[in-house]
């Protein structure tokens, strides 16, 4: 299984604000990755979050341990507008 990239909504509603209203944003593309995650951590999430449920097992076999491009960037953009950064993978699986 490939390597998927992740963005919380939230995360990805105050980037499209930081785009529209900061004088510092022109032109430009906005990457929205948070970060990688394997279909194997969500399951494992969701395990600690709904012990009682059953789930399949693990498949998917790891994380891309490449930098992303341009994240750091978009990150700053987040925390101008107040927040402390992305939305954790914990955190968006959860909500």
């Amino acid at each position: 299984m490939p390597t998927e990239y992740y963005v919380h909504v939230q995360d990805t509603g105050r980037l499209h604000v930081a785009a529209a209203i900061l004088s510092t944003v022109k032109d430009e593309r906005i990457f929205a990755f948070a970060g990688r995650f394997s279909w194997d951590r969500v399951l494992s999430l969701l395990r600690e979050a709904q012990p009682t449920k059953t789930f399949r097992g693990d498949f998917s076999g790891g994380d891309d341990p490449h930098e992303i491009q341009g994240r750091d960037k978009a990150e700053n953009l987040l925390r101008v507008l107040g927040h402390p950064g992305w939305t954790s993978l914990e955190e968006s699986v959860t909500d």
